[in-house]
């Protein structure tokens, strides 16, 4: 098992490093679908990024949580934004993308919620909320 956190400030930079970090993740723990794990994970930072600058906050800060197990790639992003509003999560199993083509937003998170095999809102204690996905690994074959 592996485990890893990357802070970032929010930013175009921060997008285009959480990119790299997630090819190279994808690759490197072999994914079940490697590019859709980035697409959901570049959906989630650009989201993130786009919540700390709603409040303008320009020292905000996104973090990444990376948990790699045998079974699975599981990535957490948490931003100093205001984030998820919960009824936008609980929507999104009565969506589809169709729903949403021509709205304002909202493509993103139920883009990674169909990408992804797991996707949950944590709620903190101190009210900030954590989007978790977790993305099955490929079946590994014997030598």
């Amino acid at each position: 098992m592996a485990e890893w956190v990357v802070r970032c400030k929010a930013s175009e930079e921060a997008i285009a490093f959480c990119d790299l970090i997630a090819e190279q993740t994808a690759c490197l723990f072999a994914v079940r679908d490697a590019e859709l794990f980035v697409l959901a994970v570049h959906e989630a930072i650009v989201n993130a990024v786009k919540a700390v600058r709603r409040l303008g906050l320009n020292e905000g800060t996104i973090l990444l949580f990376f948990s790699i197990t045998d079974d699975e790639v599981t990535v957490a992003v948490e931003d100093d934004g205001d984030g998820i509003p919960k009824e936008m999560f609980k929507q999104l199993g009565r969506k589809t993308l169709s729903d949403v083509l021509l709205a304002e937003s909202g493509r993103g998170l139920l883009l990674i919620h169909e990408i992804m095999d797991m996707t949950a809102v944590v709620e903190r204690a101190d009210g900030r909320r954590t989007l978790v996905m977790k993305m099955q690994r490929a079946q590994q074959r014997p030598f």
